[in-house]
Formats: C-alpha cells, structure tokens, sequence
C-alpha cells in the first residue's frame, strides 16, 4: 500500500526555481559593499600587511560567505600519503586491468572492488591486485558490503553474497543468492505471486527479470536495495535475504539507488526523475517503504 508524502518541505524544484532577484541583490550588496572598503579600494588583499583590518573585521556583522569551508576537513584534501609530491587534488595512482567497462567500486578497510565486463569482482589494497573471484554468468553492475558480507548486483538480475574465508582473506566464495533457492521455489506455487511485465510473460514478484543496476544499504535496518532495468526496486533483509517489498517505482530503467537521512531512499530513473521514498510502520507490521515524492531532474 503506498501514497503520496504529505511533506511541507520544499521540493529541490522550487529551490531551482528560486527568485533570481535574490542572487542580483546580493550581487549590488557585495559590490556596494566593495565600493566603500578602502582595502578594495586602495589595496588589493593580496598585499595586504595586516595593519588595517579587511573589509567585515571589527563589524558585528559577520557575512556568511566569509565563513571557514565545511569541507575543509575532506580526506580528498589532505596530502596523500603515498606520494607527497601531488598537490591537493592531485591522482594517486591508477589500477590498470583490461577486462572491459568498470561498472561498480566498493570500498571497506583499505580494500577496493572494483566489478567489469569480466564478471570478475577484483579486490585491492595499496593500488595493488590482492585477490579476485569470478561470478558464473552476469556482468557486475553493483556492489555493497555489509559487515563480512560482498553483495554483487549482475546484468542477469541476480543479487550474489560473497564472503571472504577465515584462514585465508584473499579467497572468496560465493555463500548465498537473492533470492535465496527456497524462497524462489516456494513462491513459485502460488500464482499470485506472479506479475505480468510483458504481453504473455509474467515472472516472479521476488525476482529481478533485468540487470540489477545498483544496490544500496540501511545497515542500521538491515536493509539492502536494488534498482533494476526492470523498473522496480526491492527491499530485502539482510539477515535472510527475504524479499520484504516490491515496488514498480518508474516509468522506465533505475540506475541509481541510494539511502539517506530520516531512513528515506532516492531512485534514480532513466525517465528523467528522482523519487523519494520513506519507511514507516504500518500496524504491528514492519513494512519496508511507504509513499513517494518524485522531482523531475
């Protein structure tokens, strides 16, 4: 059961479409405010020797534009600790391997997966190849990871867990798919558990029919997302990989899916919008997703 957000929180429209008169005001305020200074009139801040204090200093009024950046704690801004000759934005390195298109990176501890049209996964550690593991069939589109736990998203709608091996961590086996086998099956006796997604074709609700573009994570919920080409998104617990919700969220392809604040998720389509959707309990029952709102990009 879904209906609409009944939120009075501006749209991410309206803040697009904002007055531009607001941003032509503050233009004349910030040149008037210029034109007045006798440091931008006499002295240009580069030279600046400290004896009189730049234009805003001493006033009790403090522009909010003069305020110290919050992104200056980024790690992407501190000097890199493999090379110190790069500057701040500098490239650090370059992990070369012709398999085709890299789809999909994840990241946990100091390793990186990096998955391609090899239907290889990669994993590496200081810009150096530490292990690999290969999936049957279906190129890696997604990848996320939950605690020990390697989830791959594939062009054959699959969702495969990996894990890797207590006395060796640079081997990886395939420890469950989702569905699970048993879920698959048991759903499969019951007609109601069918949709139609094409004329004469119907197919499990449970199950991805099209490549899964993109996977996302609540792992304060327990929760793991996936988008599809199929025009649905799915929301499945962790712990058993039991298929909690189905949703038809678009009109056309999802590529992107991603958790937020508030236990909200976007969408992203290939119809040109972005959706929000928001996780609420309904009765004594843990329902994944209720509602959405749609912003078109």
């Amino acid at each position: 059961m879904f209906a609409e957000l009944s939120t009075h929180r501006p749209t991410f429209g309206s803040l697009l479409h904002s007055d531009p008169a607001f941003f032509s005001n503050q233009e004349e305020v910030d040149d008037s405010s210029n034109r007045n200074s006798p440091i931008s009139s006499n002295m240009s801040p580069r030279y600046y020797n400290g004896s009189t204090p730049p234009s805003g200093e001493g006033s009790p009024y403090v522009s909010p534009w003069n305020q110290p950046s919050p992104y200056t704690k980024s790690p992407w801004v501190i000097p890199s600790p493999v090379n110190h000759s790069f500057s701040k934005n500098g490239l650090v390195g370059s992990l070369a391997r012709e398999e085709g298109h890299v789809y999909s990176l994840a990241a946990s501890g100091d390793l990186l997966y990096t998955g391609s049209d090899s239907k290889n996964i990669r994993v590496w550690n200081n810009l150096k190849e530490f292990a690999g593991f290969k999936s049957n069939s279906g190129l890696v589109k997604a990848i996320v990871i939950h605690g020990d736990k390697i989830f791959t998203g594939h062009q054959d709608g699959k969702i495969r867990v990996w894990r890797a091996s207590s006395r060796n961590p640079s081997a990886y086996k395939r420890v469950g798919t989702v569905p699970t086998l048993k879920d698959y099956v048991k759903s499969s006796v019951n007609p109601k558990n069918y949709v139609e997604v094409r004329r004469h074709r119907n197919v499990l609700r449970i199950k991805h029919f099209d490549a899964v573009s993109c996977l996302s994570l609540n792992e304060d919920r327990g929760l793991l997302y996936s988008g599809s080409w199929d025009k649905t998104l799915k929301v499945w617990r962790t712990s058993d990989y039991k298929c909690l919700e189905s949703i038809n969220a678009h009109d056309d392809a999802i590529n992107s899916v991603v958790t937020g604040f508030d236990s909200l998720v976007f969408t992203g389509s290939a119809d040109g919008t972005v959706k929000v959707w928001r996780r609420e309990l309904q009765g004594e029952k843990n329902r994944a997703l209720l509602g959405s709102n749609t912003v078109k990009t």
